[in-house]
């Protein structure tokens, strides 16, 4: 009986995760230019994928995907078939670059429930609304309504205090934008 020879698994983490868009990074073992352009150009074949970026520096593969073709758990089995092991968690502090752990993006999570919300409304009520908009213009509208009320003051919540929730709420909302 032949035996056949164990390819090497190489373990990565998620760094983010929004809908269309996933960035994994690999441990040092995995950061080989041959072995990272290999993965981009196998990942590129894939149908749905729209782009695959890689950065053997850093060891990061972002992809850009169509989420009616391609889901998230279907792009991790790809890569798991391609010897990549992807892990949910990421990894402690471990000399890897600080804006690598500290994601300014929203939770995974908040970004399903205003997409699930969106699409709840659109169901039932047949008005097709962006909450990914419209909540931020909501905060923007109450501070500019508190400003005109009661000026800057510093007592109550001030106006400034709702424009500025509505301009973070807006960048985190979109992430593509960066």
């Amino acid at each position: 009986m032949i035996q056949e020879k164990k390819r090497p698994k190489y373990a990565a983490h998620i760094a983010s995760d929004t809908p269309g868009r996933m960035r994994i990074k690999l441990r040092q073992g995995g950061r080989q230019p041959v072995f990272m352009n290999g993965l981009k150009e196998k990942m590129s074949l894939r149908h749905g994928m729209r782009r695959v970026r890689s950065n053997s520096t850093t060891g990061s593969l972002t992809f850009d995907y169509d989420r009616d073709k391609l889901t998230r758990d279907g792009i991790l089995a790809f890569l798991e078939d391609l010897d990549v092991v992807v892990s949910e968690m990421t990894p402690a502090f471990s000399g890897e670059a600080p804006e690598e752990v500290m994601d300014a993006s929203p939770p995974r999570s908040f970004l399903q429930a205003v997409e699930d919300l969106n699409m709840r409304i659109r169901r039932t009520t047949g008005i097709d609304i962006n909450l990914k908009l419209a909540l931020p213009l909501m905060f923007a509208s109450m501070g500019v309504w508190a400003i005109g009320k009661q000026g800057f003051r510093m007592a109550t919540v001030p106006g400034w205090a709702f424009l500025w929730v509505a301009f973070d709420m807006f960048v985190r909302l979109h992430p593509h934008g960066r």
